[in-house]
């Protein structure tokens, strides 16, 4: 949670004063007694008023960071970093995904919805889907650097080429003291 509370202050404080404003006027429309803090019954008000029924209310004691029973503008800010921009599910448990997770290459490479996975989840196999190539998002992103925007490549291509380095680095330390490369 840390990383997400450093990441919402970095593009708050390095954003236009327009998207600034949008972030302080959803802090207040949150806080409806105009305390400066918003409550536990507050912010789950604001869940059901607002059709965000899909967050967990144990989210508030996570994002209230100093303990005090309230949230602060900028605990607010988290909460409104992770709603507009990690509203990614595990599609086998329903967990929301804030860090690592599995997405099926060719659901994103077709602009589909895509469909992401839990670690534990993928790496239990606990799922169901009908393509077999997922990679992580941290590796999915990275495999699109070298892609132009407008480009229309196939990341199954880059999935190949990527399965096709770890097996050279593999054969390449064959009878050496390094242990096989693998990102499996």
């Amino acid at each position: 949670m840390e990383e997400l509370r450093l990441a919402a202050r970095a593009y708050y404080n390095n954003s236009s004063s327009d998207l600034q404003n949008l972030a302080i006027n959803f802090f207040r429309s949150m806080d409806a007694n105009r305390d400066g803090w918003v409550s536990f019954q507050e912010f789950t008000r604001f869940l059901r008023h607002n059709g965000y029924n899909w967050v967990n209310p144990n989210m508030f004691s996570q994002l209230d960071t100093n303990n005090d029973g309230g949230l602060g503008f900028w605990e607010v800010l988290t909460f409104y970093y992770i709603i507009k921009t990690r509203a990614v599910w595990c599609r086998a448990c329903g967990a929301q995904l804030h860090g690592l997770h599995f997405t099926c290459v060719a659901c994103f490479d077709g602009g589909q919805n895509t469909f992401d996975l839990c670690a534990r989840c993928y790496g239990g196999r606990q799922f169901r889907h009908h393509h077999r190539v997922f990679l992580d998002n941290y590796i999915l992103l990275r495999s699109k650097r070298g892609i132009s925007p407008g480009t229309n490549v196939n990341l199954n291509q880059w999935f190949r080429a990527l399965e096709l380095a770890v097996g050279v680095g593999n054969l390449l330390n064959v009878g050496s003291t390094l242990v096989g490369c693998s990102i499996m």
